[in-house]
């Protein structure tokens, strides 16, 4: 690396316009001395984001970002401050200051090692086309992956046997030289051999876009299912995303970045355009992937399987970003449906409703610290609403941020509050009064029924706010159920705003879990259903009319019956005039 001095710096910046730095990436207007434009480092409509030649500095009043032409380079590409320095000196045509003896021959040894890597993914390339690499071609159209998509990712694959260890001993690579490329294994008895066998090959690739690694998929049942390299001079799995060569522009112009599980993902969702999209490298989110997912989004969004191990990852995620919140940083979570991964969503209902379930399925930190808190819990006995309250303090232990903690201490204040409250006390601008809500109970549905409308309201509390005269008319034959399911339109009449998650919640906290475990099978079967908004709302329409229909019919039968025994001509009348009008409105 090379020694960047104070009076260099001050040359480089006296040979640059900040204004012409910055106005590469935003559209700039004059006004006066200063130019104006809208931030490249958060949305918004009205510029606030200024830049001065003169003050040799860029500011926005509406996020604080603020710094020099370096500084911007930084921020707005993801760089490291010597690769910052470096483009910008290559831009002024400037030399960059020499590096010393030891630097210069550590650089060098990593700049071998780039183009052995490089050397390498051709190869695995090249393999993949080849009758070798058939199987590993197949899977991947399998997949739904075009040539072109594949030749983007520069997807491979590793034949059996040792051809990259013959090929590199071809180039003059020493044991120790190949031991530091991370594709070539060495036996506990000295003898060397390739790392990747009979895999899908992904290249893993650095900021700047140059191979610095690879993850290997297996073909048929061996294990590990995925490999990657071990870690070298060149890759650390902790400080490494997948692609985020590709996604850093779209990430950066949306300020937004999506963390999914695996690379397959990543790729699925990059082949359909949503390329904001990184993995992490075959580990647990890591403190230091989060602060570079902070350089491209205030708040990255890990899209993890709904299954056991995306739960405990998005769990993991959640705990570990704790002591590194502050101000405007945090994360959000959300979890697919029918345990579907990111790949298997787009396949089956496309780019378009992956975008739709990001902007309205996505919840902030402070909910999934929440879910995590009362997994699993009862809060039927003062001891064990005492122990969730020293859970919570805890989880507040952790966050570094006085600011942040106070905020959070009060977040948490409020749905301890709500946990442990016996009704609810939320209130809303559209409530409706409650005793609306108190009528007679109509027939009720057969069983089964009930428990699908049951299950239909505590997924989708937003769909069924809109039909609460309608659910009104339902009673449970249940007894246990039907008290649940007047709570529930109650609280939707309080707060039509109730979220699926704030209902579970409450119940689970005050209820001991019974409703949702009596509901178990057809929230299961829901979940399960490949559907979208626009169907469940049609589904819930129909299972509700149909419920209308039998109460209507009941309602008609039980005229029927007046009529017949009725002996007032004129009463006789009057309900025949009542069961026209009935029949008619069915």
């Amino acid at each position: 690396m090379p020694t960047i001095t104070p009076e260099f710096l001050e040359l480089l910046r006296s040979r640059l316009s900040i204004v012409s730095i910055v106005g590469k990436a935003v559209k700039l207007t004059r006004k006066g001395k200063e130019y104006w434009g809208c931030c490249p480092f958060h949305h918004e409509k009205t510029p606030s984001f200024t830049v001065s030649d003169e003050r040799e500095a860029f500011h926005c009043f509406g996020c604080g970002e603020h710094g020099d032409a370096i500084t911007f380079v930084m921020k707005s590409q993801g760089l490291s401050f010597v690769d910052a320095v470096e483009q910008l000196a290559n831009e002024a045509g400037l030399e960059m200051p020499k590096a010393s003896a030891a630097e210069v021959e550590r650089e060098k040894k990593r700049g071998t090692l780039y183009d052995v890597l490089e050397k390498v993914c051709a190869y695995y390339q090249e393999q993949l086309y080849k009758p070798v690499g058939r199987d590993g071609l197949f899977y991947l159209q399998r997949r739904g992956l075009t040539d072109e998509v594949i030749k983007h990712f520069r997807l491979g694959f590793a034949p059996n046997g040792n051809p990259v260890k013959a090929m590199l001993e071809r180039e003059g690579l020493t044991v120790e030289q190949l031991k530091q490329t991370g594709v070539i294994g060495v036996s506990s008895d000295g003898r060397t051999y390739d790392y990747f066998h009979d895999r899908v090959m992904y290249p893993i690739c650095d900021k700047r876009g140059r191979v610095i690694a690879f993850g290997g998929r297996v073909l048929g049942d061996g294990e590990p299912k995925y490999l990657n390299s071990p870690e070298t001079a060149l890759f650390s799995k902790g400080d490494t995303l997948y692609a985020a060569h590709f996604a850093a522009e779209q990430a950066r112009k949306m300020q937004e970045i999506l963390v999914v599980e695996g690379y397959m993902d990543v790729i699925a969702l990059h082949s359909v355009g949503i390329t904001r999209a990184v993995a992490s490298c075959g580990t647990a989110l890591t403190e230091r992937q989060i602060e570079q997912l902070w350089k491209y989004a205030p708040e990255p969004i890990c899209c993890f399987d709904g299954d056991g191990a995306g739960i405990r990852a998005a769990n993991r995620a959640a705990d570990r970003v704790l002591p590194l919140l502050k101000a405007g940083k945090s994360l959000r979570f959300m979890t697919l449906p029918d345990d579907d991964d990111p790949d298997e969503f787009i396949q089956e209902r496309g780019k378009q409703a992956f975008e739709d379930f990001i902007r309205t399925q996505s919840r902030p930190l402070f909910r999934q610290l929440w879910q995590m808190l009362l997994q699993g819990k009862s809060l039927d006995t003062p001891e064990r609403k005492a122990a969730l309250e020293k859970d919570v303090n805890e989880t507040l232990a952790k966050i570094a941020d006085e600011s942040v903690r106070s905020y959070y201490r009060q977040t948490f204040r409020a749905e301890l509050w709500e946990a442990t409250a016996p009704v609810f006390n939320k209130k809303s601008s559209k409530s409706v009064a409650k005793q609306d809500y108190v009528k007679p109970a109509k027939p009720r549905p057969q069983a089964g029924e009930d428990r699908m409308i049951l299950a239909y309201v505590l997924l989708y509390p937003d769909i069924a706010s809109d039909s609460l005269e309608e659910l009104a008319d339902i009673t449970p034959a249940d007894a246990f159920l039907a008290d649940a399911f007047r709570s529930i339109i109650n609280a939707l009449a309080d707060n039509p705003d109730l979220t699926a998650a704030e209902l579970e919640d409450y119940f689970r906290a005050n209820q001991n879990g019974r409703l949702y475990d009596a509901v178990a099978d057809e929230i299961e079967m829901l979940k399960r259903k490949k559907t979208t908004p626009a169907d469940i709302k049609a589904d819930f329409a129909a299972l509700l009319e149909g419920e209308r229909q039998k109460a209507l019919k009941a309602e008609l039968s039980a005229l029927a019956r007046k009529i017949e025994s009725e002996t007032d001509a004129d009463k006789a009348k009057a309900l025949w005039e009542k069961y026209q009008t009935l029949s008619k409105s069915g």
